[in-house]
């Protein structure tokens, strides 16, 4: 039972909208992604989870608090 705690990867979410509607998703291996082609001068909230896989099926963790980010330039 060891192994079914450890986290295979990460899904990322990110969107314009408060609520998630047209969110895109990113998994990775490790919590770090760099986000690219990102509009200017618009606002995105993004949030984390993490997922293990467990008897060939994707079990995943709860959403993380949004993050609300300013992209300047």
């Amino acid at each position: 039972l060891g192994d079914v705690y450890k986290r295979q990867g990460y899904q990322v979410q990110y969107s314009i909208s408060r609520k998630f509607v047209k969110a895109k998703k990113v998994e990775k291996k490790t919590c770090s992604v760099t986000l690219r082609k990102l509009s200017k001068k618009k606002t995105y909230y993004i949030r984390v989870r993490a997922y293990n896989i467990y008897n060939g099926k994707k079990v995943y963790g709860k959403w993380s608090k949004v993050k609300k980010v300013k992209i300047k330039k």
